[in-house]
Order: structure tokens, then C-alpha cells, then sequence
């Protein structure tokens, strides 16, 4: 078989057309064409690569031997391994210039090339008083096309991850936010595309966003510390953390939160016979229960904190019967640790 039988059945066998080849090798359509009509052969610099690609051996198109190919890819593997954490960009560069030259199908390798094309941008910009834009913008394009090459091969999802993430910030740091922006759209996760489209958005509408996701990831930390070992210590960091960030004590979803904190503590309050300390923290509890009673009868909700004052939206008006107020008086009324001040008129006047 001569050696443009077995490249074109091999390109066949894996699906790829002449300009695809040609495109994974940054050689031009035609010589492939000549290659597989055996009016010339390829550059000897690209037997190994086209060995890697086909995952043949060189032996296969004209001989190699294969302990020595397992070496050196097991030499890229360890480079490739952790990449970010090298100091020397330019060595980690020119490494992965190499793997994506010798393994021109593997992804992993194409987006190690284009992380460290990213990195050697700003390696080459220097200073903002430098501010060498001849070298930066070159790394940050040729980056922008080996992500791209990651993003349309089907890779797997973490190297699929990370191609977006990097497409996307150096869509960021060339200016280019509408194309960042629709990259950053294409993520079907939720918390992943709202992380990346903190780079694509600038101005009032950066600050929304911004604000925005910060007041959802604090739900989602106090959540997760309610949800892990309760203790006092928990519910005073809790108490702590939302007073200080809505000073104007407008709490929005949070009075259902702060409800529920302060019932805890008049719970392990009651523990250690703090009874007078127990009415206290009940007092509070009903007093965001009322404020939530309130807050569930709107359609709409508006912080005015100064880190929230933009967070905003619609929400449904509750149907249920049973209000926040109702919900107190019943965790009051079931809950037995607070039988021994049931007959104190101060308790009793909770529970109206």
C-alpha cells in the first residue's frame, strides 16, 4: 500500500476531511491533496504528529520505534501535569508548542498551548506602564484559536470547561465583550455562566450582575452553615454577618432567615437557662417573622443596602395559608425545650 493509500484511509477512518488534516497540522488543504495522490510526501517533522494523530505508529507509515513515542509522551504528560503552576512561562510555552506539534489530536495538549499562549500575553505586555501590546494581542489570537479548536472537538467536559473559561477571558482582555459574552452563554450550567458572565459585562449592568450573584452566594453560604454542626456560634456569625451587610435593616428574603437563626439561639439559650436571653432572641425572631409576614404579600422585591442596592425582581405572591407569623407561634408551641418559661407572660405574649 503506498503511503497516500494508507493517509487517506486513515483520515476516512477517523472522519476528518483534507482541509480538517490540513487544519490539525497548519499546513495547507493542498498538500494533503498531493500526499494521498503520492505526488509528494510530507515534511519528516510530520511523520511523528501524524503518527500521534492516527494513533498508529510511524512504524505504521514508515517506521518508529513505539517504546520511544511512549517515552516522550509520558515527558509531555508530566509537563502538561499542573502547567499552571510553573514560573517559567516560556519553557511551559515552548513545551507545549511541541506536544500540540507531535500529538496535533489531543485536546488536553491544545488547551495546555492555548492556557499557556494566555499566559505568555501578559508575560510579553509587561507593566501597564509598559504596556506592550505588539506581543500581547498575537499570544492572546493565537490562544483564542487553540480553545476554539477545544471547544469544536468535542472534548471532554473538563478541558470543554476550561476552553470556555480562557476563551472567554481572553475575549475580556482584548475588548472584545460581545464575543465573550456569547461564548459565556453557551455554558449550560447556571453558576458556571453567571461566573463568566462577570467578564463580559462592564459598567451598571457589571455592577448588577455582580451584586446580584454576591447576594446569591451568600444564601448559599448561610444555608450551608445552618445546614452543617448548628451551634450558638453559628447563629451569632449569621446574625452578624446579615446585619452588617444590610445596615439598613432591609432584608428582604432574609427575615425568613433571621426568624429561624434567632429561634436556634433562644434554643441553645434555653440549654444553659439563659431564660431572660431566650425571650430576647425570640423577640427578634418574631419581629422578622412579622416583617416576613409582609414581605411574602409582595410581588417584588428591592434591597437598598449599599452593597445590594441594585439587586431586584419579581417574585410570587404566596398562596399559603399558614404566614411566617403562623410558623413562629407553631415552632414556639411544638418546640419542648421552651416548657419551663411557657407560663411567663412575656412568652405568652409571643405567641399572640
Amino acid at each position: 500500500m503506498t503511503f497516500g493509500k494508507t493517509i487517506k484511509d486513515l483520515r476516512i477512518k477517523n472522519d476528518l476531511t483534507q482541509e480538517k488534516l490540513a487544519e490539525l497540522l497548519n499546513i495547507s488543504p493542498q498538500a494533503v491533496s498531493r500526499w494521498e495522490t503520492n505526488y509528494a510526501m510530507p515534511d519528516i517533522s510530520l511523520l511523528p504528529p501524524l503518527a500521534n494523530l492516527f494513533n498508529v505508529t510511524t512504524d505504521f507509515l514508515l517506521g518508529m520505534d513505539t517504546y520511544k513515542k511512549d517515552l516522550r509522551k509520558a515527558e509531555f504528560d508530566a509537563a502538561c501535569f499542573e502547567y499552571w503552576k510553573h514560573d517559567d512561562k516560556e519553557k511551559n510555552y515552548q513545551i507545549a508548542v511541541k506536544a500540540v506539534q507531535e500529538y496535533p489530536g489531543n485536546m488536553e495538549y491544545t488547551e495546555w498551548l492555548a492556557s499557556a499562549e494566555y499566559y505568555m500575553a501578559f508575560e510579553k505586555r509587561g507593566t501597564i506602564d509598559e504596556n506592550n501590546e505588539e506581543e500581547f494581542n498575537p499570544f492572546l489570537d493565537s490562544a483564542i484559536k487553540h480553545y476554539k479548536i477545544v471547544l469544536e472537538n468535542n472534548s471532554s467536559q473538563k478541558f470543554h470547561d476550561r476552553a470556555l473559561h480562557g476563551i472567554v477571558l481572553a475575549y475580556h482582555w482584548k475588548g472584545d465583550l460581545k464575543t465573550a459574552k456569547k461564548y459565556a452563554l453557551t455554558e449550560e450550567d447556571e453558576d458556571k455562566r453567571n461566573e463568566l458572565l462577570v467578564w463580559c459585562l462592564e459598567g451598571m449592568e457589571k455592577r448588577k450582575h455582580c451584586q446580584t450573584l454576591s447576594e446569591q452566594k451568600l444564601m448559599r453560604f448561610i444555608s450551608s452553615l445552618q445546614l452543617g454542626y448548628k451551634t450558638l456560634e453559628v447563629c451569632n456569625a449569621i446574625e452578624q454577618i446579615i446585619y452588617i451587610l444590610f445596615p439598613d435593616k432591609n432584608f428582604q428574603f432574609h427575615n425568613n432567615i433571621l426568624t429561624y437563626n434567632f429561634i436556634d439561639k433562644a434554643f441553645f439559650l434555653c440549654g444553659e437557662k439563659k431564660y431572660d436571653e431566650v425571650i430576647k432572641e425570640l423577640e427578634k425572631a418574631r419581629y422578622h417573622a412579622e416583617q416576613d409576614t409582609i414581605f411574602v404579600k409582595q410581588n417584588s422585591y428591592q434591597y437598598t443596602a449599599p452593597l445590594f442596592n441594585l439587586v431586584s425582581g419579581e417574585k410570587p405572591i404566596s398562596d399559603a395559608t399558614e404566614t411566617p407569623l403562623d410558623g413562629f407561634r407553631a415552632a414556639l408551641t411544638n418546640n419542648h425545650c421552651f416548657n419551663p418559661i411557657r407560663e411567663r407572660e412575656d412568652f405568652k405574649a409571643l405567641l399572640k
